[in-house]
This record gives structure tokens, C-alpha cells and sequence, in this order.
């Protein structure tokens, strides 16, 4: 495939980012998005280069955390404002089994023991901090790529004749038909915006749930997993669990000052998903993020242009028409079981 134009649906994180990319890469570039509600809305824009209950290496982390920071950082200076903000996590251990489970693992270049004694918490089982990690002002960010985009005259609606079609629609992949076959689980997350006066803010905190600085003695709190929940409004059940969550950490009063909620597209796989459709060459996608789409879709990026204009494959994990025939079989295996047992 020899430079295409890219027509990009969706403006969310991936969209955006995707955009940009291909932007830089000098190729031409059409973006849409209908306004429709994303979790990119709402979402914390945090990214770590360790993971889970266990703090794993994320995957190929060493591949995406240096093409994550180089994007930001070039693209917070060329739009003249503060989009990246990296930071310490303070991760809190709830429990005496995953501070020995800690204690009895080789150490890592991330992580480094930290006394929070003077802290206004309550970590009675101890904490480490884990460096390499921070967050980006996803909608200071989305609202100018969007303004870049337009001032390019590079947005508009989709065109029925387009050579190249990237769906970077987030969870609405699921109800797609192009896409659903891929395997979708999205989960609805709850978070709260919160203000605690006293807390120190140069660090993330991480406790199961997480507390964000974002100034003037505000923090992001969240965030909660719904499992295949469809609708986005904040539910008062993600309220109720955060403010438990947070009083069992903070040792300081806090106030709860909005409540806001999205559906992230979460792929069975666990990994993102890229490229062509298995029955359509002209269609792909670029989805399934999750909440690392912060760290893994600048480079993720960047392993599309090169497999369009060079042939350079995609990481074999993220290959689209492999896990979308994958998930076929899986499904058709499942229901001629279900049939077996029903007959």
C-alpha cells in the first residue's frame, strides 16, 4: 500500500493521536468525530511503566515509553502550552501480603523505597515509589489537535470513497459490525474530582484506586471497573465505593466536587487492537486501549504509518485480522458446545 489518505474516525485519544502522527509522518490526514460521548472526556491520562496488583513491567514497555514521552513533549512545545506532567506514584500496599509479595521480588530500575510516615495517610503495611510514570491533560490536548485538525482543513464527515478508513471509535466498536467480531469487554468507570487541602501534591497516589494532583488542592480519584455496562452516567454505586476507598486512605478531610463517568473500550485480549479488517483491506482499526492509551498509542502510532508505507509489521499481539479470526473461532467453538449441551 504506497500513501494513502488516512480518514480517521473518531477524535478521542487514539483518533487523535493517530492523527497526528500520520500528520507528522507527511501523509494526508481526514479526521471525524460526531461529538458523541468518549471516555477520553473524563479520563485520567495517567501512565506507568508498571502494572497491577503485582507492579509487572508493562507490555513492551520498553518500546513505548520513550516514543510516549518523546511525542508529548515535542507536541507540548509546538502547541505552547503544559500538556505533560510526569510524576512519581506513591503506590500504598493495602495488606501484608503484597508488601512481602514486594519484598521477596527482584527489584526493579523503577521502583524505590519511600517512608510515608509523614504523610497524611494511612499505610500501615508501608509503600514504594515507582518513577517513570505521570499523566497528560488529555482535554487541553484533544482540544487542540481537534483546532489543529480543522485549521489544516483536515476535519470533516467521512467520504464513502476513501482508499483508508481507521475506526478509532472507542467502546462504540463493540456495537459496530465492522468490528464487534474482535471480542469487546468495555467496563464503565466512575471518578470523582475531590478537593483536599494538605496533601502533597509533586506524586500520584496509587492504593488499589488513585488520587491525581491537578491544582489548587483538587485531585482526581478513580476510578471504578463496571464490567460490560452500557451506559455512561456516573453511577451513585462508583461514588459510594471511591469515598469508602478514600476514607480508608486519607487521613485529611475532603470534599467531593464533581462526579463524572465513561465507558473505556477494554478488548478481550487485553492489548490493543490495530490494522485491517480480515474481509476488508480498505477498513482498520486502531482501539481497545483500555487505560493505557496514554502510553501505547503514540507508538502504536507510529507501527501503522511504517506498515503502510514500508510493510513493516505490527507487533503480532495487536494484529487485527489474526485476533478477529481468533475471536471467531473461539465464539463459534463455544456455541456448537452450547448446542451439544442443549441437544
Amino acid at each position: 500500500m504506497t500513501d494513502p489518505e488516512f480518514q480517521i474516525i473518531g477524535h478521542g485519544l487514539a483518533g487523535a493521536i493517530l492523527a497526528e502522527v500520520v500528520a507528522r509522518s507527511g501523509l494526508r490526514v481526514r479526521v471525524w468525530d460526531d461529538g458523541g460521548p468518549a471516555s477520553s472526556d473524563v479520563a485520567a491520562g495517567l501512565f506507568t511503566p508498571l502494572t497491577g496488583m503485582r507492579l509487572a513491567p508493562s507490555w513492551r514497555i520498553d518500546d513505548a515509553l520513550p516514543a510516549m514521552s518523546n511525542f508529548y513533549s515535542s507536541l507540548q512545545q509546538e502547541l505552547g502550552t503544559t500538556l505533560f506532567h510526569p510524576l512519581p506514584t506513591c503506590r500504598i500496599f493495602r495488606s501484608e501480603e503484597q508488601a512481602q509479595e514486594w519484598d521477596t521480588r527482584t527489584s526493579s530500575e523503577f521502583v524505590r523505597t519511600v517512608d510515608v510516615s509523614d504523610l497524611p495517610i494511612k499505610a500501615p503495611w508501608g509503600a514504594v515509589c515507582i518513577d517513570g510514570g505521570g499523566w497528560v491533560d488529555l482535554p487541553n490536548m484533544l482540544d487542540a489537535l481537534r483546532q489543529r485538525r480543522q485549521d489544516q482543513n483536515a476535519w470533516g464527515p467521512p467520504q464513502s470513497d476513501a482508499a483508508l478508513t481507521v475506526w478509532a471509535e472507542g467502546a462504540r466498536a463493540a456495537e459496530n459490525p465492522l468490528w464487534k467480531d474482535a471480542g469487546w469487554r468495555n467496563a464503565h468507570g466512575d471518578v470523582l474530582i475531590v478537593r483536599v487541602p494538605g496533601l502533597a501534591t509533586h506524586q500520584v497516589y496509587s492504593f488499589g484506586k488513585f488520587l491525581q494532583p491537578i491544582g489548587d488542592d483538587l485531585f482526581r480519584c478513580g476510578a471504578t471497573y463496571t464490567w460490560d455496562h452500557t451506559c455512561s452516567k456516573p453511577r451513585e454505586e462508583g461514588r459510594v465505593e471511591l469515598e469508602r476507598e478514600l476514607r480508608g486512605l486519607l487521613k485529611l478531610p475532603f470534599e467531593v466536587i464533581d462526579h463524572q463517568a465513561g465507558i473505556r473500550p477494554v478488548a478481550v485480549a487485553r492489548v490493543p487492537i490495530v490494522g485491517p479488517h480480515p474481509d476488508d483491506e480498505h477498513q482498520w482499526i486502531f482501539n481497545g486501549f483500555a487505560s493505557k492509551g496514554v502510553l501505547y498509542a503514540p507508538w502504536l502510532a507510529a507501527r501503522l504509518v511504517d506498515y503502510v508505507r514500508d510493510g513493516r509489521a505490527l507487533p503480532m499481539e495487536t494484529w487485527a485480522p489474526r485476533r478477529i479470526e481468533r475471536n471467531r473461532a473461539r465464539l463459534a467453538t463455544a456455541q456448537n458446545q452450547a448446542s451439544r449441551r442443549s441437544g
